[in-house]
């Protein structure tokens, strides 16, 4: 399969070596200075290359890529035939521990339930005596039973 020409994808490449020379100067071939990325903006000392692996019999990090993986290596994952009723106990058991402070229903008082709150807002008077605004609409009040 021959290559395709970098410059025209519907062209293969006919060897004209035009991807090999220099854009800044076309008499010269191309020694990946860098210097025409650095005119596009391009920081390129800001690439760092450990290394560069040519050769399979240079490459020691993935030597072993076509070994055969066993399964039975992998026995902390095995899972057991659960029936429904031991997953929905377990379930349970979990969900019993986490209690999610803004579903609590104790937590939240809407403002127009709290009788001098509400009074207040009617009247159009100041309220950051009770509490803040932190987010529009959303107003954090000092608790009312300190009060």
């Amino acid at each position: 399969m021959s290559k395709i020409c970098i410059f025209d994808e519907n062209k293969n490449c006919s060897n004209c070596n035009e991807c090999n020379l220099c854009e800044l100067n076309n008499n010269r071939a191309c020694d990946n200075c860098g210097k025409c990325l650095q005119l596009e903006g391009y920081d390129v000392k800001a690439i760092k290359i450990d290394e560069v692996f040519e050769d399979k019999k240079q490459n020691t990090t993935f030597k072993n890529y076509n070994e055969k993986i066993n399964i039975e290596d992998f026995s902390d994952f095995d899972l057991e035939e659960d029936s429904e009723d031991n997953y929905d106990d377990s379930l349970e058991e979990v969900s019993s521990g986490y209690i999610d402070a803004l579903d609590d229903e104790n937590n939240w008082s809407y403002l127009e339930d709290i009788d001098k709150i509400k009074e207040l807002l009617e009247n159009g008077e100041d309220i950051s005596s009770l509490g803040s605004e932190v987010f529009p609409g959303l107003i954090s009040l000092k608790n009312p039973k300190n009060n």
